[in-house]
């Protein structure tokens, strides 16, 4: 194994792939990288092709691929990695995205609605990264995104955002129309189901990156697809579920800073500032 130039990220060598694909590598490219993962089109000697990919925690796409099943998933090899990071081997599968389709918008918050259904048809015992289906889960979930912005602002690091903030954060938590949706139909929720993370094939979508799923108002999903598209999610979905798409990204911001990213809090710091700024327009 060998470690990734810029991240802290260790990848397979090219022998150690032809072990698991069972033909030398000829071609291998990186189509995506970050500080957390790494994923790369890979083609063997035999014309095999496959998406490697490794990540570095939170992540649960490893434990979620070995344990559902569903005709909405690419076939997953998962292979030893080391280091507490995880990797895998995917076919790749030959189709186009759902953003390189056009659609209109109304075509668009159907696909959402059907994508949603096959979500909760998923079978097996689907690990989640937090629940937030019940009022006590959710206002955990958020005195702990508070907590970690808070101790960015005693820090220092954290400029643009301020305890006077906090505070309205904490507030807007608990707006009416948020908590009417949290009381709605809840079930298993991707969390990132971007047009990008939807292939259309031939026989039915297929998703991809199943790395921090949740357990909440399936609605988000649908706001999460929408947005992606460049499709207000308002006009299809309760403006509660917006507020909590919101907090979901506010949250991820300041755990990845406290926790994953240290070196992007200032770019951290300037995204929670404008989401706080979406939450309030937002508060009706």
């Amino acid at each position: 194994m060998h470690r990734h130039p810029s991240f802290n990220l260790l990848l397979h060598d090219d022998e150690e792939l032809a072990e698991y694909l069972g033909s030398p590598v000829s071609q291998r490219i990186t189509i995506h990288e970050w500080p957390l993962s790494c994923v790369q089109r890979t083609v063997t000697e035999q014309g095999g092709r496959y998406i490697y990919k490794v990540q570095a925690p939170p992540t649960l796409e490893a434990q979620f691929y070995a344990r559902a099943q569903s005709p909405l998933l690419v076939p997953v090899r998962v292979i030893e990695a080391k280091d507490n990071m995880t990797a895998m081997l995917m076919e790749e599968i030959q189709a186009p995205r759902l953003k390189d389709i056009p659609l209109k918008d109304s075509e668009a918050a159907s696909i959402a609605n059907d994508l949603i259904d096959m979500i909760s048809q998923i079978h097996g015992d689907l690990p989640v990264m937090f629940d937030i289906s019940t009022e006590e889960g959710w206002a955990a979930y958020i005195e702990a995104a508070l907590h970690d912005i808070s101790e960015c602002i005693h820090e220092g690091s954290f400029k643009e955002v301020d305890i006077g903030k906090v505070n309205k954060l904490r507030e807007w938590s608990q707006a009416p129309a948020l908590l009417t949706e949290l009381r709605s139909p809840s079930g298993y929720v991707h969390a990132d189901l971007k047009a990008e993370n939807v292939l259309v094939t031939n026989d039915g979508y297929r998703v991809l990156d199943w790395q921090r799923p949740i357990r909440g108002p399936v609605s988000l999903d649908a706001a999460a697809l929408l947005h992606s598209l460049g499709i207000d999610p308002v006009r299809y979905v309760p403006i509660g579920i917006m507020q909590i798409y919101h907090f979901l990204h506010l949250a991820w911001y300041a755990q990845a800073a406290r926790k994953w990213v240290p070196q992007g809090k200032p770019w951290f710091d300037h995204l929670i500032t404008e989401i706080a700024r979406d939450l309030e327009l937002k508060q009706i």
